[in-house]
């Protein structure tokens, strides 16, 4: 699974925050053939991508699957389940990006109903070698039936934009794809850690520590949906206001949801620190020794709420470097304590350097966002 994420969110990163970007920008500039060159630039290039990587993880299945003891038989589920995730996530982008959050809502919603028919099913027949299958099937029908809608919804929102206006394809195309690679290296940056942290510690610790660890990253992975769909929602809506230059709606938007999640981000971190021995004990009565690591890396889950709505406002608008640099010094930051502190403190180790680089990251995004905002 972490070598499948880790090459999905390169892809997703590169193309759907840009997309998803740039596509909220042009309908609040209300500037059609932008628009239709962005959505056509999203939908052909991770094709293209997903392509040359499918064929170059073909071509080296052998090494790649001694290096990262993966079976030699699950080379077709992987290459599924990178192609029908990346697509799930980009389109999930274009939804957002478009103003369809509903349409996306009711189609999460049947294709997450879906997954755990399926999943019941494998678990309880005991056939576990066949739960990334689970994933396939439900990105899969989120892919197709979003496709449906998006081909019936389109061309209304075509019609509220403006088709008269002139581009300069080039320089749309350029600013979609340098967008998309400097948002890319920071948020691969910061969101990888936590599976590089995986591959550290089954690199370097026991079996066991690795499934303690892996049931606290599942818990923060759950935690972390909360900035996640913030950040669907508040990214194209700042994108929005920004091509209409109000900057006053702005202000009020950021100010506005950081009330929210900072109550969203208090009760959340209050409640899984005090009930980390319950959550912990879901997974079995030996996972409960994660208990200090989870609460540990509670702090980097609170931050990363409350700092939405500013990353938001910086990734929205002109300013995506400055999340990007955060991202960078998050990924540095932990290698960094990782690299001293594993030997001597194994799992708490792991937990100190993830914390403590998604702290300082995220400070240093929150700083210039409040610093960026007293500008305009």
């Amino acid at each position: 699974m972490s070598f499948c994420l880790i090459i999905t969110i390169i892809v997703t990163n590169f193309f759907g925050t840009s997309g998803n970007k740039f596509l909220a920008e042009f309908r609040g500039r209300e500037n059609a053939k932008s628009f239709i060159l962005v959505l056509k630039i999203l939908i052909y290039a991770p094709i293209i991508t997903l392509l040359i990587i499918s064929v170059f993880i073909y071509l080296n299945w052998q090494f790649i699957s001694d290096y990262f003891g993966l079976p030699l038989d699950m080379l077709i589920p992987i290459l599924l389940f990178i192609y029908f995730r990346s697509s799930y996530i980009i389109i999930r982008r274009i939804f957002y990006g478009v103003g369809l959050v509903k349409d996306y809502t009711l189609n999460e919603i049947i294709s997450d109903i879906l997954m755990f028919c399926v999943l019941g099913y494998i678990c309880l027949s005991g056939q576990k070698h066949f739960l990334l299958n689970c994933y396939i099937i439900s990105y899969s029908f989120f892919s197709i039936l979003s496709i449906l809608i998006l081909y019936k919804k389109i061309p209304k929102v075509l019609k509220r934009l403006k088709s008269n206006d002139t581009i300069d394809k080039k320089i749309v195309s350029l600013e979609f794809f340098r967008y998309g690679f400097v948002s890319m290296i920071g948020t691969v940056a910061s969101t990888g850690t936590g599976y590089l942290s995986l591959l550290i510690i089954g690199t370097y610790l026991s079996n066991s520590q690795a499934g303690v660890y892996s049931s606290v990253i599942t818990i923060i992975s759950i935690l972390m949906f909360i900035p996640k769909l913030a950040t669907q929602v508040l990214l194209p809506e700042f994108s929005k206001l920004f091509g209409q230059n109000d900057n006053d709606q702005i202000t009020k938007l950021l100010f506005y949801s950081l009330k929210v999640l900072i109550s969203i981000a208090f009760l959340v971190c209050f409640l899984v620190f005090f009930f980390s021995n319950n959550i912990l004990s879901l997974f079995g009565p030996d996972f409960q020794t994660g208990n200090i690591i989870l609460r540990i890396m509670l702090p980097s889950v609170f931050i990363r709420i409350v700092s939405i709505p500013f990353v938001s406002f910086l990734s929205g608008t002109k300013y995506i470097i400055y999340p990007n640099i955060g991202g960078i010094i998050i990924l540095i930051i932990s290698v960094l304590l990782w690299i001293l502190l594993v030997p001597d403190y194994k799992l708490i180790g792991i937990a100190i350097g993830y914390t403590s680089g998604i702290l300082v990251g995220i400070g240093y995004q929150i700083y210039v966002a409040i610093i960026k905002m007293k500008i305009r």
